[in-house]
């Protein structure tokens, strides 16, 4: 059938959609503090119900998850739709130009935590349902939802949670929209994201903090410990000099140099979306880093006293956060252990913890899915362009769950605007990409049903 009535009524109801997304974000949901979390899934349960879509929380051991469904013909097409509802930590506030949990419009925007990471993006599905429920009778595929409540402190529990509820969970595909669309704003089509391990390190000298003066040169300073380490993990042009890092990269085939070397890429722009003037490399290579290497950052270290004034001392403890993006084929245990190994053999004093956020596998799906051009149909038809296929996001997702757990391959389709500031301060929306996204779910779930039976694998 023809999706002009869905769309019309899309347009009908822009400021109740915005009024129902400004409601979710009013409800913290920060997991690493545990605040208002189950509130908050609480709370979108309700809005699903309240659009007429069967919904439920199911507890978990840690944080609840939110499964709502439309399935009413067994025979067709369904599609899985995943988003998480909690949040990151709001600090620091001084920065923000409006309260984080106070949804603001300024410029055609709107300001607040979640707005784009990842409530604005997860409820555009919902409302896409809503309007084919209110123009059409309901959806013209099977439709399942699954927000989660703890990705930003890294999905431990979402994997069992699949595990458990797989038979319920099962579907053709599953479909993410989180991050950003192209520096550009063009659309884009996700194929996997990076993996992500968090490790600490954490060096001891004495058991106080002892005067620079009387004790320099005999008491041991934990923070050259961490120093001289971390100048043995990683050179200085960012290559990881860990043995073994990089033993089970996968290597990057004709497929994929043709399909970076045709990724568009303007230094000053996308400088421009991190507070940059320009970067100094070519698109390619802009690309690949981000999408097909890993990256072995170091996040904070804390240490000693940089309070007012001065306080000359020798710290007596010095500690490291570190956060390593892996791509598909790394494993997160692997390479915890070949850090572990690292510096046991460089400096054992220093103790080497898997903690923080925890971890997340890398997952990539194949350029040629079927549903690969199916979407970027759907997608082509809302925006008017056609959309940037990237063969991997650099943020990472609990994505290799799906494939590997639940058996079933992903797509990803960002609707947030390039500069959402996620995780920062002044997070935003941009008001059109959020009408956007409602429309291009939309027009999704038909160009799914049309394409039944060349997208079902």
């Amino acid at each position: 059938m023809s999706t002009e009535i869905v769309h019309r009524n899309i347009e009908e109801h822009r400021d109740e959609s915005l009024e129902i997304l400004k409601t979710l974000i009013r409800q913290p949901s920060i997991s690493a503090q545990d605040v208002g979390v189950k509130e908050c899934a609480r709370l979108l349960a309700g809005i699903m119900k309240d659009l007429g879509i069967p919904s439920e929380v199911i507890e978990t051991p840690m944080q609840p998850v939110v499964c709502g469904e439309i399935a009413r013909d067994p025979k067709a097409y369904t599609l899985l739709l995943y988003g998480h509802y909690d949040v990151q930590p709001p600090e620091p506030l001084e920065p923000w130009h409006s309260p984080p949990f106070e949804p603001t419009v300024r410029d055609g925007r709107l300001y607040g935590r979640g707005t784009g990471d990842n409530k604005g993006q997860l409820i555009t599905h919902v409302l896409a349902a809503k309007a084919w429920l209110e123009a059409a009778g309901g959806p013209p595929i099977n439709l399942k939802f699954v927000f989660e409540g703890e990705e930003e402190s890294g999905s431990g529990g979402l994997a069992e949670f699949v595990r458990k509820h797989r038979s319920r969970l099962a579907a053709d595909l599953v479909y993410v929209s989180d991050g950003g669309l192209h520096p550009t704003g063009a659309p884009v089509i996700s194929l996997g994201n990076r993996g992500i391990v968090g490790i600490t390190l954490i060096a001891q000298g004495a058991d106080r903090d002892n005067h620079s003066g009387n004790k320099g040169g005999v008491a041991p300073n934990p923070v050259w410990m961490l120093a001289h380490l971390l100048s043995t993990m990683v050179d200085p042009a960012g290559r990881v000099l860990i043995e073994g890092f990089y033993d089970n990269v996968r290597p990057i085939g004709s497929v994929e140099e043709r399909l970076l070397a045709g990724m568009e890429f303007d230094p000053q722009a996308f400088a421009a979306t991190m507070g940059l003037d320009t970067l100094p490399m070519d698109g390619p290579t802009y690309w690949k880093r981000i999408m097909l290497e890993p990256y072995f950052n170091i996040s904070g270290f804390a240490s000693g006293y940089v309070g007012p004034g001065s306080k000359t001392i020798i710290p007596s403890k010095a500690e490291c956060r570190i956060d390593v993006r892996l791509v598909v084929d790394q494993k997160t245990s692997e390479i915890f252990e070949k850090v572990k190994a690292h510096a046991a053999r460089v400096d054992p004093r220093v103790q080497v913890l898997a903690r923080g956020f925890g971890a997340m596998e890398a997952s990539r799906t194949a350029p040629d899915h079927p549903a690969v051009a199916v979407v970027a149909r759907a997608i082509r038809a809302v925006r008017g362009v056609e959309p940037s296929v990237n063969l991997c996001s650099g943020g990472s997702l609990p994505n290799a769950v799906w494939p590997t757990v639940l058996g079933v391959d992903h797509i990803g389709v960002p609707y947030a605007n390039a500069d959402e500031g996620n995780h920062g301060p002044n997070e935003n929306l941009s008001l059109e990409r959020f009408y956007d996204g409602i429309h291009v779910s939309a027009e999704v779930y038909q160009a799914l049903a049309d394409a039944h039976g060349t997208v079902r694998q």
